[in-house]
């Protein structure tokens, strides 16, 4: 394998000069066997292997189990703010990762950081918290007088994407990557409904989702503003569902800030971000009576394990016996 048969990832991978160039060209080569943003998700792990390295003057070849707990602990110490247990795991699972792949290709004899220690995660823990139905329906009528500071004339065409897009997230609960990443190509029909396919996350798998008749309305408002403003009819309108006001497609950045300013502009005080809109979804589905496996299928998770971590914690501040016990002793 040569570094002309394997593109770049975005930036230059920080190796030591000392490696041999067989590793940069496989790192290249593992890094871009995963989808986007498990892609972009690794690259940082491996830079902030990188940088440890570097740092303690550790040839990233001879690692050890050793080695990674001390970089597990210099992660957290370095950090900017107190990472999270989950944060942690994923760091050491993303560097072993990479290692697994150098020992695959004969580069290594063994993953030897394979066994560095990693916080324990509860199977079915998640402190992403759904919204309530009340919470959910302001947030969605937060998005329909959605305004930013106009630049261009492009106010409305702001308003109907917020209006468009918060509806995709919340009313059949995909992923912001599968919703930005979406074109308006993948909307269709199919017995007698309106359709959209989405690319799972992993970029390998597709999965087409029936659109609601609300959130197939505010798509077709904000997709028919966008064609009157190319000059086209709506059927001939090409290129990402999700655009900027010049045709390119939207950043999944400016996703979260518009969810964030919406829950904001509701007056929901938690932390929302897109995939509150996920968890959501999968709680008023449960809540609603729709059984665990339909959710599942809508969700397109592998394991209705994952699926039942979005609903387990649905109600669990209500339930919460503190007030019960207080009362008692007060």
């Amino acid at each position: 394998m040569t570094a002309e048969l394997v593109e770049q990832p975005s930036g230059d991978l920080t190796l030591p000069l000392d490696l041999p160039p067989l590793v940069l060209d496989l790192t290249r080569a593992w890094l871009w066997s995963y989808g986007k943003n498990t892609r972009e998700a690794y690259e940082r792990a491996i830079r902030r292997w990188l940088a440890f390295c570097a740092e303690t003057g550790l040839d990233p070849l001879q690692a050890r189990k050793a080695h990674g707990d001390v970089f597990a602990r210099w992660f957290v110490e370095t950090a900017g703010k107190p990472p999270k247990p989950k944060s942690i795991a994923q760091l050491i699972s993303a560097v072993s990762s990479w290692y697994d792949y150098l020992a695959g290709e004969e580069v290594l004899d063994a993953n030897r950081f394979k066994n560095t220690r990693r916080p324990k995660i509860p199977r079915k823990h998640s402190e992403t918290m759904a919204l309530t139905k009340t919470e959910a329906h302001a947030v969605l009528q937060a998005a329909d007088v959605y305004r930013v500071a106009d630049r261009g004339g492009n106010a409305e065409l702001v308003r109907l994407r917020a209006a468009a897009l918060i509806r995709l997230l919340f009313q059949i609960g995909v992923r912001v990557s599968e919703a930005i990443d979406a074109d308006v190509a993948d909307l269709g029909s199919a017995r007698g409904y309106r359709t959209l396919r989405i690319t799972l996350k992993g970029g390998t798998k597709t999965l087409v989702r029936k659109l609601p008749v609300e959130t197939t309305y505010a798509l077709d408002i904000y997709l028919a503003y966008r064609a009157r403003r190319d000059g086209v009819e709506p059927r001939d309108l090409k290129g990402p569902l999700f655009a900027t006001s010049t045709g390119r497609r939207w950043s999944r950045s400016k996703a979260y800030e518009l969810v964030r300013r919406a829950a904001k502009l509701a007056g929901v005080e938690s932390k929302v971000t897109p995939h509150t809109a996920r968890h959501t979804y999968a709680s008023l589905a449960e809540e609603a009576g729709v059984p665990m496996r339909t959710i599942q299928l809508d969700l397109g998770h592998e394991d209705v394990s994952t699926t039942e971590i979005y609903t387990a914690g649905r109600d669990r501040l209500e339930k919460d016996a503190s007030q019960i016990v207080a009362s008692a002793i007060e």
